[in-house]
């Protein structure tokens, strides 16, 4: 049986109602002149936010998205990775239970940085998209802040 292909993402923001078919066109124009990241353009272009960004590459990746700033975090946390490392993978774990570390990662295919996690935390990743401005948020709360 052959894999599905995975939806690109702006087909799942025009399904999804975020964006008209004619904003993408003009982006992925944009993209083919000047480069850059397809998601990127289209918030530089006012056409979507980083929520719906970060709520469509979750569904891209079947992965789920987490607006990090709706979440309490849980200071505990701080004590599993040092922020040094979630500053530098752009990664934060917000939770933690005796099996699991809830993982906030700009990044949730980056397997080096899960596989690091799990040998420094001794648990299994429960991996979660976000944003990135709202994981170095978490990063000073729990780093910083807390201290």
């Amino acid at each position: 049986m052959k894999e599905k292909t995975r939806k690109k993402l702006g087909e799942i923001l025009i399904e999804d109602g975020l964006i008209k078919p004619a904003q993408l066109s003009e982006a992925l124009e944009h993209q083919s002149r000047q480069g850059g990241l397809i998601g990127q353009i289209l918030i530089d272009k006012g056409f979507i936010d980083e929520d719906d960004l970060g709520s469509a590459l979750g569904k891209q990746f079947r992965i789920p998205y987490i607006p990090l700033s709706r979440y309490s975090l849980n200071p505990e946390t701080a004590e599993l990775l040092e922020a040094d490392f979630c500053n530098q993978n752009l990664a934060v774990a917000f939770d933690v239970d005796a099996k699991r570390v809830f993982l906030a990662m700009s990044n949730p295919l980056d397997q080096e940085v899960i596989q690091e996690v799990k040998k420094k935390t001794r648990r299994d990743p429960q991996i979660f998209i976000s944003r990135i401005s709202e994981i170095l948020n978490a990063i000073f709360y729990l780093y910083h802040e807390k201290k």
